[in-house]
C-alpha cells in the first residue's frame, strides 16, 4: 500500500507540516501542493468521479470524501454520548449537546446520521471566519465568500463544505432529485438560496451556531477545542 499525502504550503502549522514530512517509509509520498484546501480538493474529488480509473488503481480516500471516514466519525458521537450518560436505563434518555468544530462539515454529518439513528444529541455548529455554514443554518445562505481567509484554526478553513451535501439529503427526506438541483445550482453560481421548506429543518437539528473570529486552542465562547 502506497499512501500520498497531499500537503497545502503555508495552510498548515509547523508542527503539522514536520509530522507529515518526517515520516521516513518508502511507501509514504509527501507533496506540498499550492492553494488552499478548498482547491486542494478539487482534483481528489474529480479523480475519484473517474470509477473506471480508481478500480483499475485501487484507490481511496481517507478524508470525508470516502464515505467510510463518515461511518467511523458517527461511532464517535455515540462513544462520547456513553461517556457522559451516567446510566442507559433512565427514560427517556438525557439530551446531550455536543459541539463540533468543523471545516468540510463530515463530522456535522456523522452527528446528524446518529441523530436520524435515535441517538439524543443537539449539534451546535462551531466555526470560524469562514462561516459559510453558519450563514447556511442562520439565513438558508448556501453562498461561497469572496476568499477563503487564513485563521488559526487552520483545518476549518474551508469555503467548500462538500459534506453539507449529505446533510442537506437528510434533512430533505433522502430527496436525491432536490438534493442534486442544490448543489448543481451551487457549483454553477457558488450561491444557493435553500428553499423555505429545506431552511426550517436544520433548528431542530443544527441548534445555535457559534461564530469564532479565530479559534484558539480553547474557545470557552463556543466551548470548542479544535485538537
Amino acid at each position: 500500500m502506497d499512501i500520498i499525502v497531499l500537503l497545502p504550503k503555508g495552510h498548515c502549522t509547523k508542527i503539522q507540516e514536520l509530522q507529515m514530512t518526517t515520516v521516513l517509509r518508502e511507501n509514504v509520498h509527501v507533496f506540498g501542493v499550492e492553494g488552499n484546501s478548498d482547491e486542494l480538493d478539487e482534483p481528489i474529488k474529480a479523480v475519484f468521479a473517474d470509477v473506471a480509473f480508481v478500480k483499475k488503481h485501487n484507490l481511496m480516500s481517507l478524508n470525508s470524501i470516502n464515505w467510510s471516514r463518515v461511518l467511523v466519525q458517527m461511532a464517535h458521537h455515540f462513544f462520547a454520548y456513553f461517556q457522559c450518560v451516567p446510566s442507559l436505563d433512565m427514560d427517556p434518555l438525557p439530551r446531550v449537546e455536543v459541539v463540533v468544530p468543523t471545516g468540510a462539515a463530515g463530522n456535522l454529518a456523522a452527528g446528524c446520521i446518529a441523530q436520524k439513528m435515535g441517538l439524543p444529541i443537539g449539534l451546535v455548529v462551531a466555526v470560524n471566519r469562514n462561516d459559510i455554514i453558519h450563514r447556511t443554518v442562520q439565513q438558508g445562505n448556501f453562498s461561497l465568500s469572496e476568499a477563503v481567509e487564513q485563521t488559526l484554526a487552520s483545518a476549518m478553513d474551508i469555503q467548500v463544505p462538500y459534506n453539507m451535501e449529505r446533510i442537506f439529503w437528510l434533512l430533505s427526506g433522502s430527496n436525491s432529485q432536490v438534493t442534486r438541483a442544490l448543489m448543481e445550482q451551487f457549483e454553477r453560481t457558488q450561491s444557493v438560496s435553500l428553499p423555505k421548506e429545506l431552511h426550517s429543518k436544520p433548528s431542530p437539528v443544527l441548534s445555535g451556531p457559534r461564530l469564532c473570529s479565530q479559534v484558539p486552542r480553547s474557545c470557552p465562547g463556543c466551548r470548542a477545542d479544535p485538537r
